[in-house]
């Protein structure tokens, strides 16, 4: 099986205060501070209830606060092809995502009204042809993403299972772990092992 297409949403804090309007300013200095044909443009999808929120737009990779299922959080959606092993793949989505993460806490613009909670984090795969929605594919994925997620947390205090069982949804996967460490520790696990 070759990992493709990973999707990670990592959710925002309870007392988090999201303001579309200043994530369109932070993705609007991200395109301007970025390599002219890094990101492509952004969309204001915030009128649409448990949507995409706002999306940004890049050759790769695109990545929104995204509301779906009525929890905010930012969302890591990887579009392209992605060379190397499963174990690697899934290590490189979540360091992005965790980069992306880190970028947005410190955003001037969300005038610290925004946390990210990196024990709370939705796995999915976007591809039903890779990746059906069973439990077969659960127990396939599960070795490599526990690896990594042991050297992302510094140990095995966290659960995952399946977002839901239902054969018509994507493959998703359900992390919660049981860290006092921010999002910039778990970067730094992952950056430096």
């Amino acid at each position: 099986m070759d990992l493709q297409q990973i999707n990670i949403k990592v959710f925002t804090t309870e007392d988090s205060s999201i303001n579309y309007e200043n994530f369109i300013r932070v993705f609007n200095r991200w395109m301007a501070e970025g390599e002219p044909d890094e990101y492509l443009n952004y969309a204001d999808y915030s009128f649409t209830h448990a949507g995409p929120g706002v999306l940004l737009i890049s050759a790769s990779t695109n990545y929104s606060i995204d509301a779906a299922r009525s929890r905010h959080g930012f969302l890591y959606n990887r579009k392209h092809k992605v060379e190397g092993d499963n174990r690697e793949k899934i290590r490189q989505a979540l360091t992005e995502t965790l980069q992306g993460c880190a970028r947005l806490e410190e955003a001037d613009e969300l005038e610290n009204e925004v946390r990210l909670n990196g024990d709370e984090i939705l796995f999915m795969i976007n591809n039903r042809h890779i990746a059906p929605n069973t439990q077969e594919m659960f127990e396939s994925v599960l070795p490599d993403l526990t690896a990594i997620l042991e050297q992302m947390y510094g140990g095995n205090d966290f659960t995952v299972e399946r977002a839901s069982e239902d054969a018509r949804e994507r493959f998703a996967v359900q992390i919660s772990a049981h860290s006092d460490k921010g999002i910039s520790d778990l970067l730094a696990n992952l950056e430096n092992n």
